[in-house]
């Protein structure tokens, strides 16, 4: 073995290694949410109560007429986080095999999260400070106490992700899928198999209609141009929804929360109803949860400094490959374009 292969697998070796420990931080998250909320005397009078319940769909909102307690709606909020990670360890190539290979990552979501999250987390910081420069603002939200923040940050992503990606897009791929499948006059078990996995996992419905995907043609061809005007329109809306609110957004923050809102949409498409939420849950519960955490020295400032720098680091290094990778790819077509001219 030369040298090269020596270094190519120590790095694959070493990035096998990184996404396993950030992993673990995310499964650590919910239990150190628990504790944080329900072992903190300041957050006793909040878990104990009565909230009115938010639903968005189809980015309407609609309140329930009925008060749910709050520790209880946390609970169930934490316990959803858990069986999304639990999912995303084992469908489609389980984790524990495809983090063995980093030609598998992408093959399963929980290896390929700590990458897309790492380098869109990069990139929006990129951005809001790109705009800030130039004088636009990006704002932020402000709340009455730490643990009415973590509340929130925990009941957003799920009811943003149904709200503004899930009920559309999933809207689209469904009558797109059973449009698609009049051609073969499908069963009642099909259609009700298409009716479910095009909410769920829509890539999957389009595989059990053999229709194009992306797992098996790509991103490009795996999509279809009514998928992309919905992801675009959904995506726009998600960031206009953030600044029109009125809850301490700026204008800066339309373009970075339509960018992630692209970015989770993709997700969704690719790995299942899952994949956006848990994406959503990482830039909203998951990393206040160890800031706060902190905070009240649950955790010491070492700890969450290291996390915080292992998921730069690694978002870093993401954009890096795909860049190098990119322009490899690209001068390896401007090459061929130039022999087959020569070759004429």
């Amino acid at each position: 073995m030369n040298i090269t292969k020596i270094i190519f697998k120590i790095a694959e070796i070493g990035l096998s290694a990184a996404i396993t420990i950030i992993v673990a931080t995310y499964f650590f998250s919910i239990p150190l949410g628990f504790i944080l909320m329900f072992l903190s005397k300041e957050a006793a009078a909040l878990t104990a109560s009565k909230v009115k319940v938010l639903i968005i769909f189809f980015a309407i909102d609609f309140w329930s007429p009925l008060r749910v307690n709050l520790g209880v709606l946390f609970t169930v909020l934490l316990s959803i986080y858990l069986l999304c990670l639990i999912a995303s360890w084992r469908l489609e190539l389980p984790f524990h095999k495809a983090i063995l290979n980093p030609k598998l990552f992408f093959k399963n979501w929980l290896t390929s999260m700590p990458l897309i999250s790492s380098s869109l987390l990069i990139t929006l910081i990129f951005l809001q400070n790109l705009q800030e420069s130039h004088g636009i603002p990006t704002g932020s939200i402000q709340f009455q106490n730490p643990y009415e923040a973590l509340f929130s940050l925990a009941y957003s992503p799920i009811i943003e992700e149904i709200g503004f990606r899930i009920s559309f897009i999933g809207l689209i791929s469904m009558l797109y899928c059973l449009n698609s499948a009049k051609n073969f006059t499908p069963s009642k078990t099909l259609i009700l198999k298409i009716l479910g996995l095009a909410f769920l996992h829509p890539d999957k419905a389009k595989q059990t209609i053999k229709l194009e995907n992306i797992k098996e043609k790509g991103w490009i061809k795996g999509i279809k141009p009514g998928e992309w005007l919905t992801i675009i329109l959904t995506s726009t809306v998600f960031g206009l929804a953030h600044y029109l609110a009125g809850s301490g957004w700026e204008i800066g923050k339309i373009s970075s929360a339509s960018l992630a809102g692209l970015v989770f949409s993709l997700v969704y498409l690719r790995y299942g109803f899952h994949a956006p939420i848990l994406l959503h849950w990482f830039f909203n519960y998951y990393g206040y949860v160890y800031d706060l955490a902190t905070e009240k020295q649950f955790l010491t400032l070492a700890a969450s400094t290291l996390i915080n720098n292992f998921t730069l680091i690694l978002g870093v290094l993401t954009i890096g490959f795909l860049m190098i990778n990119f322009i490899a790819k690209s001068l390896q077509f401007i090459a061929s374009r130039k022999i087959g001219k020569e070759t004429k």
